[in-house]
């Protein structure tokens, strides 16, 4: 009896040794465990870096206060800045400066591909954060694969599933393809997003959350949150929508931050015991901030810092009021460095103003950053007409000629004196070669490329004009 209850006794001890040695936690869970997270996000950048001193104090701030703060872009990094686009390797200023800033994730937007596939590889390579995209097949590419999703998790293990997705808006040949020169993604297939999103939207649970890094533009953004219940938040891009005002569609939070760095989006999502308690979303705008990042200061005042793109070539004694205006003066280069009868400008490839007063050659390449090629045709009236319909009304400015949109339908091909072009006579024609690649129109002739792009047919045309003056003019008549 007295061997029992010494032995009742040690094992009762034993237990109670074991118990106290014990982690508190293995015993009482902590069922007030809750957080912030801050999602910080921009999209279509294009280039301009002129805001990353300002962008990164604020996100440096608020990492010095928040254990999770994130930065997503939602593409399009490229073209529309030269220092970035001309430098000898095309972007790498882009990738440098979000490197510095702890980017976290971005998806591949239409423009990240004008550079070539050779040349996205060696971004995607140096970045020190990855790009992703669902709806990108490049088995058959020079382009590497990118993963459709990664998983951000936060200090205490709550996870994000972000998805990423790119626009597909432009036809080619029956092939929908992102809005770039076809050439430049021969080889890459890109499945309807709308079908591969279903791929993915099991990867949604009750502790996480789901959220689509969209290159897609908003009215798409809109239709993918109707759609899948899943979504719990979609950062948008491709539409330079400015959403002051972030709203649900099927319970997902749509956002979008305009475009060039002039606003930071800002998501704020409470989570408590692993479950999204509330989530809330902001614009930031840049001007309106003091403070400014020294060091990224410095980095950037480096690559702006460039004599070649400096460089003044001429004076512009009027300003510019229209693209029509922008377009003639485009063209008219082109016409006079190829001797071509005619040229064609497409208005999506005008992506800047010329200053009035100084013209430099970077104001150029902002204004025609493609480095599109001009390729050069023998074409028909016939043919002419067919590519001039091609296109959306007045979208194709010119030189040479002026056209007129006639009641019938029928275009109307018209000398600059108001006499009807001669249909018996062929003409040389200059497109650039977005246009000669993407636009579907008549053309018995191949083509000819000049191998000279139309930046520089503009850049040589105003260094022997010196002065120009295009206030006023037209050519394309009956529109509306």
């Amino acid at each position: 009896m007295i061997k029992t209850i010494k032995s009742l006794f040690f094992l009762s001890l034993l237990l109670l040794l074991g118990a106290c040695g014990k982690d508190s936690s293995d015993t009482i869970p902590d069922e007030n465990k809750s957080e912030d997270i801050i999602i910080l996000h921009m999209n279509d950048i294009h280039a301009d870096i002129s805001n990353f001193p300002k962008i990164a104090a604020y996100i440096n701030d608020l990492r010095e206060s928040n254990d999770n703060v994130f930065l997503f872009s939602a593409g399009d990094l490229f073209s529309g800045n030269p220092v970035v686009d001309q430098h000898d390797e095309p972007g790498y200023p882009m990738i440098d400066l979000m490197n510095a800033l702890k980017f976290d994730v971005a998806v591949i937007g239409n423009h990240e591909f004008d550079y070539g596939q050779e040349n996205l590889n060696k971004r995607i390579s140096e970045a020190n954060f990855p790009f992703i995209c669902a709806n990108i097949d490049a088995e058959n590419a020079i382009l590497n694969q990118p993963e459709a999703h990664t998983a951000i998790t936060s200090s205490t293990g709550f996870k994000m599933i972000v998805l990423g997705l790119v626009e597909t808006g432009t036809k080619i040949n029956g092939r929908y393809i992102p809005s770039t020169h076809p050439d430049k993604v021969e080889g890459i297939e890109f499945p309807y997003y709308k079908t591969e999103i279903k791929d993915y939207t099991h990867l949604k649970k009750d502790d996480n959350l789901f959220v689509v890094l969209s290159h897609l533009g908003e009215n798409s953004d809109r239709k993918l949150a109707s759609e899948n219940k899943e979504i719990d938040l979609i950062i948008g891009g491709h539409s330079h929508t400015v959403i002051k005002n972030p709203y649900e569609e099927n319970e997902a939070l749509i956002c979008q931050a305009g475009s060039k760095g002039r606003f930071i989006g800002r998501v704020d999502i409470k989570i408590e015991d692993g479950l999204v308690l509330s989530k809330s979303a902001k614009l930031i705008e840049v001007e309106k901030l003091n403070k400014v990042d020294e060091e990224i200061a410095s980095i950037v005042s480096e690559y702006n810092s460039n004599p070649v793109l400096d460089r003044v070539i001429a004076q512009n004694l009027a300003e510019f009021s229209n693209k029509d205006e922008l377009g003639s003066l485009m063209t008219d280069a082109i016409n006079w460095k190829l001797k071509t009868d005619i040229a064609f400008q497409n208005s999506g490839g005008i992506r800047s103003w010329l200053p009035f007063g100084d013209i430099k050659v970077k104001h150029v390449y902002e204004l025609d950053p493609f480095n599109n090629e001009v390729i050069v045709f023998e074409m028909t009236c016939d043919e002419i007409r067919s590519l001039i319909n091609s296109s959306g009304r007045g979208d194709l400015k010119v030189a040479g000629i002026h056209y007129r949109y006639m009641e019938q339908g029928d275009v109307q091909l018209e000398t600059y004196n108001g006499s009807k072009l001669d249909e018996s006579k062929t003409y040389k024609v200059g497109l650039n070669s977005y246009i000669a690649s993407a636009y579907t129109f008549n053309h018995a002739d191949e083509g000819q490329n000049s191998f000279v792009s139309s930046s520089n047919c503009l850049i040589e045309f105003l260094e022997n004009e010196k002065e120009i003056n295009y206030s006023g003019t037209k050519r394309i008549f009956g529109i509306n």
